[in-house]
């Protein structure tokens, strides 16, 4: 089992956790869009904490792992092969990188 599995797999745990307070409080939990909603506001923190004189690595840290938790989430409620997806997507960068090296 690769790490990047087992960070799903615990990130899914997580997931379940939140679902189950979504499920109390709402009645039905967050699906692909809600957690697009959720990473959106992540990585906007993310910018504050980049942004900022002083860079909180504390902050920074929770930032990146709450970004990561997100994409991991969202993958495997929408059945991306997200290791695969990460290969597929690095050689087309590579590519086109070659290309405007040239």
């Amino acid at each position: 089992m690769s790490d990047l599995i087992k960070l799903q797999d615990r990130a899914m745990e997580i997931r379940r956790r939140y679902a189950q307070i979504e499920k109390q409080r709402d009645g039905v939990s967050w699906g692909a869009t809600k957690m697009a909603d959720g990473l959106q506001k992540d990585v906007q923190d993310l910018v504050e904490i980049l942004q900022a004189k002083k860079l909180d690595q504390k902050k920074l840290n929770h930032e990146l792992a709450d970004c990561l938790w997100s994409v991991l989430v969202i993958a495997r409620k929408v059945n991306v092969d997200l290791e695969r997806a990460f290969w597929t997507t690095m050689l087309e960068l590579d590519n086109r990188l070659d290309g405007e090296l040239k």
